[in-house]
């Protein structure tokens, strides 16, 4: 367990915990937005393969859909918010270790 000895570690510690939390929300909601996209692509797949269509055609259908575009979207925008978040906690981290240590 880590003791701090003044309130600059500790508010820099705390920050680093809560921006961790918000880093690894926005993974989870990446990770939901990826399997969104690759449900709906096994489904178009059935689909297609049921009719006697190539799986290929599916795949072009299915990208083309809004429902794609915005799963691929969302991952590509959680992603982001997900980084940022963890390189901000990083720097956090950082900050109060540099305290703890001077």
């Amino acid at each position: 367990m880590l003791t701090f000895t003044n309130s600059a570690e500790q508010a820099a510690w705390t920050l680093a915990e809560a921006l961790t939390d918000k880093g690894f929300a926005a993974m989870k909601q990446a990770e939901e937005a990826a399997e969104a996209f690759q449900s709906g692509k096994m489904a178009m797949r059935r689909q297609f393969k049921a009719r006697g269509l190539s799986l290929i055609d599916a795949d072009i259908r299915w990208s083309g859909t809004t429902q794609a575009k915005k799963a691929l979207s969302d991952n590509e925008w959680y992603m982001a918010q997900a980084a940022m978040y963890n390189e901000a906690a990083a720097v956090q981290y950082a900050k109060a270790l540099y305290l703890k240590k001077s």
